[in-house]
């Protein structure tokens, strides 16, 4: 089913650099490399699978525009540029929707709490997972989205700070400090559970 996915993305797109065989086989590849991580980032941004992947392939033809205008030589890092170019597209379509953006912090949650503990703690690690979905669906918008971009999608400081229009020590103050407001909420309600 995603190879089909693939091909059809990669057929819907215009004539990669004129039709040349070198530039239908890199977008396909760029495809292959980036079109899933992408509808996952965008469908938590716009909460639609079917916008996302309309997201996603608008993405993927401003690459093959830019490639066909020679201007590709500006894009330092092409996942991080399209991590950017989906980012703003899902901003910009829920602009014009007038819908308040919430990103899903779901599967961020089994990456930041951990799910390896043995079957006698299943409760314990519910709950803290729970309190953890909690705390990260609290925080504003864009510590969210930072949040997300570093636990869920492993992304460096400065690929996060090339998203977001951020410094890279924006990036990681403002992780830090996220982490640490999260963890002292955590700990704070783990003690008052206690007693």
């Amino acid at each position: 089913m995603e190879n089909e996915q693939e091909i059809a993305l990669v057929d819907n797109l215009p004539s990669a650099a004129s039709g040349q065989a070198e530039a239908v086989l890199e977008v396909s590849e760029l495809v292959k490399q980036l079109e899933a991580p992408l509808l996952r980032y965008a469908s938590r941004i716009v909460r639609d699978t079917e916008q996302a992947k309309d997201i996603v392939q608008e993405a993927f033809i401003k690459y093959v525009r830019i490639s066909e205008e020679k201007d590709k030589d500006r894009i330092k890092n092409v996942p991080a540029w399209m991590y950017k170019i989906t980012r703003n597209q899902c901003l910009d379509h829920l602009k014009s929707k007038r819908v308040k953006v919430e990103i899903s912090a779901d599967d961020s949650i089994a990456n930041f709490a951990g799910t390896d503990a043995p079957p006698d703690r299943k409760l314990e690690r519910e709950e803290a997972m729970s309190m953890v979905r909690r705390r990260i669906m609290q925080l504003d918008e864009r510590e969210r989205e930072i949040v997300i971009l570093k636990l869920e999608h492993g992304k460096s400081y400065k690929e996060i700070a090339g998203i977001m229009d951020l410094s890279v020590t924006n990036v990681g103050f403002i992780l830090h400090t996220t982490i640490k407001k999260l963890m002292k909420e955590f700990n704070a309600e783990a003690q008052s559970r206690k007693g």
